[in-house]
C-alpha cells in the first residue's frame, strides 16, 4: 500500500504555485521557471529582427565552442589600448596600423568573414535585441551542440594560425571558466545527431563549410523549433524519433491551395503556434510535483513516462492536483470556468484540460505576440509571398544544396534515396517540387542518368 507522505508528493506543490500571483498585478503567466520551451520572446523589442541574417547567432555559437563568453567581453576592439602595447618604427606606421584595424574590424560588423576564426568576432544587436538573439544562441546551443563540443569545436578553427585581426581579439578577451551549460534541452536527438554529422561531413571542404554555415543552423534551428511546436501540441504523444512532416516550395514556384506544401507548410505552423503560449505556462505548472522537482524540462510525455512506472494511486494522485490547482486557484483568480475532476480522467485528458484552461484566461495580445516571434525568423529565412494564399514556407538553391551536400556522403546516391535523406533533415516536398529540383539538379550537372528512360537516375555529390 502507499503511504500518504509518498502520494503527497505526487500532488502540485501549491506553495510554489503561489508565486505566479503577484499581489496587486494579478496573475502572472510566468515561464521558464523549471522548463524552457522556445526562444521566443512576447516583447517587441526583444525580438530578433535577423537584420544581420543569421550570423549574430553563429558568432555566440563560435564563441561558446572557443569557450569564450556567449557576449563578447568587449563589442569593438580597445584601438587606444592596442596601439599603446605596439612598438612602431614612426607615425606612418602607427597610422597605417590603425587605419588596417579600423579596415579589418568594420568588415567583421558587415558580416564580411573570410575565416573561420573570424566567427568568435561577430557581435550582437545593441539595446534590447539582444536579449532575444543571446536566447536564440542558448536554445541553439542547447539543441543542437551541447554535450558535441569535443567533436564540434575543432571544426570551427583553421587549419593554419589565425590571422593577424584574430589573434589581436583574442589577446583582449578574458577566458571563460568551465563549461557552457545551456537552459534549454534536446528534445530531439536524433535531429541533433544528423546536424553533428552534416557538420563533419561540411567540414572536408572548409570553404564550402564556411558559405553554407549559416543555411545549416538556419535549417536545423526551424526543425528544432518547428517539432517542437507540431509534437508539444500532441501532449503525451510526443514523440522524438519521427518527425512530423512540413511541406516547402522552392522559392521560384508558384503555389496553389491544393498542393501539400500550402496545407501542411506554414499554414499548418501558423494554425499550431497561434495558441502555443498556453504550453509555455503549463510547463511550467505541471511539473511542481515534489517528485518531479529534482528534474528540469520536463514536457507533457517525460511526466507521462515517470508515472506510468508508478502505482495507480500515484497516477490518480497526480490527476487529480492538476483539477484542483485549476478548480480552486486557478479559476479564483481568473473568474472562469475550469473542468472538473472525473475519476476516469486519463493523463492526456487532464493536460489538455489544464492547457485550455490556461489558454482561456490569456489574453489575445499575449497570444498573439508570442507567434509573432516566430514569424519574424520565418519570413526572414523562408517567406515567399503567395498572394491570396499568404506567406508560404520555400528555399532557394543555395539552402537547398547546401542540404543536399550533407546528404551525399559518398560519390552519388540514387534519386530516390536523396528524398528519403532531405526528409530525414527536415526537408519535405510535393511531387511538383520534386520536378522542379530534378530540372534544377539537371540544369548544373549533378544529374547522372544511367538509361535513355531516366529511370535509374542518380545525384553526384556537390563536395
Amino acid at each position: 500500500m502507499t503511504n500518504a507522505k509518498h502520494l503527497n508528493d505526487y500532488s502540485l506543490d501549491w506553495s510554489r504555485l503561489e508565486s505566479f500571483f503577484v499581489q496587486n498585478k494579478g496573475y502572472r503567466y510566468a515561464r521558464r521557471k523549471d522548463t524552457y520551451v522556445l526562444p521566443l520572446p512576447t516583447r517587441e523589442p526583444e525580438r530578433s529582427k535577423f537584420e544581420n541574417g543569421f550570423w549574430p547567432i553563429t558568432g555566440g555559437l563560435a564563441r561558446l565552442l572557443s569557450n569564450d563568453s556567449i557576449v563578447p567581453e568587449k563589442d569593438n576592439l580597445d584601438m587606444s589600448h592596442i596601439l599603446s602595447i605596439g612598438k612602431f618604427d614612426s607615425t606612418e606606421t602607427y597610422e597605417w596600423f590603425q587605419h588596417f584595424l579600423q579596415s579589418q574590424q568594420r568588415k567583421v560588423e558587415e558580416t564580411d568573414v573570410s575565416r573561420l576564426s573570424q566567427l568568435p568576432l561577430l557581435t550582437l544587436s545593441e539595446q534590447k535585441e539582444r536579449t532575444g538573439q543571446v536566447d536564440f544562441i542558448n536554445y541553439v546551443y542547447g539543441a543542437l551542440i551541447e554535450g558535441n563540443e569535443d567533436e564540434l569545436s575543432p571544426l570551427f578553427t583553421d587549419d593554419d594560425s589565425d590571422d593577424l585581426l584574430t589573434q589581436i581579439f583574442r589577446s583582449t578577451q578574458l577566458a571563460k571558466e568551465g563549461s557552457y551549460i545551456s537552459p534549454y534541452p534536446c528534445l530531439f536527438p536524433n535531429i541533433k545527431e544528423q546536424f553533428k554529422q552534416d557538420l563533419i561531413h561540411l567540414s572536408q571542404n572548409p570553404k564550402f563549410f564556411l558559405d553554407n554555415l549559416n543555411h545549416l543552423l538556419v535549417h536545423y534551428t526551424f526543425i528544432m523549433i518547428s517539432q517542437t511546436v507540431l509534437q508539444t501540441n500532441r501532449f503525451t504523444k510526443f514523440n522524438h524519433e519521427q518527425m512530423m512532416p512540413i511541406f516547402f516550395l522552392m522559392e521560384w514556384e508558384k503555389g496553389a491551395r491544393w498542393r501539400t506544401s500550402y496545407t501542411n507548410g506554414y499554414k499548418l505552423l501558423k494554425e499550431q503556434s497561434k495558441d502555443f503560449y498556453k504550453h509555455e505556462h503549463a510547463l511550467n505548472i505541471v511539473c511542481q510535483a515534489p517528485a518531479l522537482q529534482p528534474k528540469k524540462n520536463l514536457y507533457y510525455h517525460h511526466i507521462d513516462e515517470i508515472l506510468a512506472s508508478s502505482s495507480e494511486d500515484v497516477l490518480n494522485t497526480y490527476i487529480q492536483s492538476l483539477y484542483d490547482w485549476m478548480n480552486n486557484f486557478y479559476t479564483k483568480y481568473k473568474a472562469i470556468e475550469t473542468p472538473k475532476y472525473a475519476s476516469d480522467r486519463t493523463l492526456d485528458e487532464a493536460f489538455r484540460d489544464l492547457a485550455e484552461a490556461i489558454s482561456t484566461g490569456l489574453n489575445k495580445e499575449l497570444k498573439s505576440r508570442y507567434p509573432a516571434a516566430l514569424e519574424a525568423f520565418v519570413l526572414k529565412f523562408y517567406k515567399k509571398h503567395g498572394g491570396s494564399l499568404g506567406s508560404l514556407l520555400a528555399v532557394n538553391q543555395e539552402q537547398l544544396l547546401a542540404l543536399i551536400a550533407c546528404s551525399i556522403k559518398q560519390e552519388k546516391i540514387e534519386l530516390n534515396k536523396l528524398w528519403h535523406e532531405l526528409e530525414a533533415r527536415g526537408l519535405f516536398f510535393d511531387h511538383h517540387s520534386k520536378e522542379e529540383i530534378v530540372g534544377l539538379l539537371d540544369k548544373l550537372n549533378y544529374l547522372e542518368k544511367k538509361s535513355d528512360s531516366g529511370d535509374a537516375q542518380y545525384v553526384k555529390s556537390i563536395l
